[in-house]
């Protein structure tokens, strides 16, 4: 018998627990916490959520309404690094993020608020992708960075349109 990779949900160590009995019924010698190998991206994405949450606030991100973003209207390449992370980019990103997503109106204009700017140059002489903006999702360990990465893309639709 080989060996079984497993995320760190208790009904799979359930399952291994319950492989042994069944196979020692039958007098095949198997023991369950030396056939388990625990799912590396899972133990990074636990890795990566710990350290996340030791700078971000995640109930901030988590409602709408207690959550009222400050003026957002100063520049930040004259930042510190400490500044920036005192602002909890993450309930930051994932509040707008979930704003603009969350009807297809929104996600429209926010679609046409790209085109017209790219028309019109409003950015200057980059042509901003029609991209929109991605969620994080929690059970994947590199969703906070895409979502962080495609806001960066997009912040010159912010800057040169509010």
């Amino acid at each position: 018998m080989g060996h079984f990779t497993l995320d760190n949900a208790s009904n799979n160590r359930t399952m291994m627990e319950e492989l042994t009995k069944l196979l020692r019924a039958r007098d095949i010698e198997f023991h369950s916490l030396d056939r388990t190998m625990m799912c590396f991206p899972h133990v990074i994405n636990i890795c990566c959520q710990h350290v996340i949450s030791q700078f971000t606030n995640i109930e901030l991100s988590e409602s709408v309404d207690d959550f009222i973003a400050e003026d957002l209207s100063y520049l930040p390449h004259r930042q510190t690094f400490e500044e920036a992370v005192e602002r909890d980019p993450i309930a930051l990103g994932r509040n707008i993020v979930r704003t603009l997503r969350s009807s297809g109106q929104r996600r429209e204009a926010f679609k046409q608020l790209i085109h017209d700017g790219n028309l019109n140059g409003w950015f200057g002489d980059v042509a901003v992708k029609p991209l929109q903006l991605l969620r994080d999702v929690r059970t994947r360990w590199d969703s906070v960075y895409s979502m962080l990465q495609r806001l960066r893309e997009l912040r010159l639709v912010r800057y040169n349109c509010v």
